[in-house]
């Protein structure tokens, strides 16, 4: 069974709170958010938004954090964190 994700980028943290809603109320129990680089804020943002504003009930499951390797003028490494919640 594959988990449901949501990718978190620049946009407002609002935006990825309505996405996660969304997921909820079809059916998902437990949803992914992963961000990188200086969006991880923005994700950590969302996370804390769900749970004060939308669904008190909400459980962290798991946080995960590591880097990926990104290929451009050279390699280098971007930091991650994925955020395991369910309802």
């Amino acid at each position: 069974m594959e988990r449901a994700m949501v990718i978190v980028g620049r946009k407002k943290a609002i935006r990825y709170v309505t996405a996660c809603i969304t997921l909820f109320n079809r059916g998902e129990r437990e949803i992914v958010l992963r961000a990188r680089g200086r969006n991880i804020e923005n994700c950590v943002r969302t996370v804390m938004l769900l749970k004060k504003g939308f669904y008190s009930e909400l459980k962290i499951r798991d946080i995960a954090i590591g880097s990926d390797i990104v290929k451009g003028r050279g390699r280098r490494y971007v930091s991650y964190m994925e955020i395991v919640i369910e309802r």
